[in-house]
């Protein structure tokens, strides 16, 4: 009987959660964040994989464990300030750049969701096979993008 009534105790607290980012997602301003801040935090733990991303490698049929998917994993600095792929700020997405040896482009957040799920980038250029392609909704698409376009992202730093 207490596990009965510990878990009924448990569930108003994990809705409450739920509601508080569906009601931000919805437009109301809820848990003392706007809506826009709520989605921003939910791309930042995307990106920084507390919470998992559905991805696979290029031209295989098996995901990836989530750990391995994470977008810091490549575009974060590790502990010696070295990263595989580059740091992904605001400057690198939206200001015109040669990219991968084609013509100036910047992303969007249109051409940024068709990076991740297609890897083409903004000048229709193939990426480089080892970034994985993720199945995102426009949702986290849009969450990934406010967090990494944000201006003065304290994790961004070149």
């Amino acid at each position: 009987m207490m596990r009965a009534v510990m878990r009924q105790v448990r569930r108003p607290a994990r809705w409450l959660s739920a509601a508080c980012v569906l009601m931000g997602l919805a437009g109301l301003t809820a848990c003392g964040l706007g809506p826009q801040e709520q989605l921003r935090q939910l791309g930042q733990r995307w990106f920084n994989g507390a919470t998992p991303l559905q991805a696979r490698m290029a031209g295989h049929a098996q995901d990836l464990p989530a750990a391995a998917a994470a977008c810091i994993n490549c575009h974060g600095a590790s502990a010696t300030n070295e990263r595989f792929a580059v740091a992904l700020n605001r400057n690198w997405l939206t200001q015109p750049q040669a990219r991968r040896g084609g013509p100036l482009s910047r992303y969007d957040a249109k051409s940024f969701c068709r990076v991740l799920r297609e890897g083409i980038d903004p000048a229709w250029v193939v990426v480089n096979q080892t970034m994985p392609r993720y199945e995102v909704t426009d949702l986290q698409c849009r969450a990934l993008w406010m967090h990494l376009s944000q201006p003065g992202r304290p994790d961004a730093r070149r």
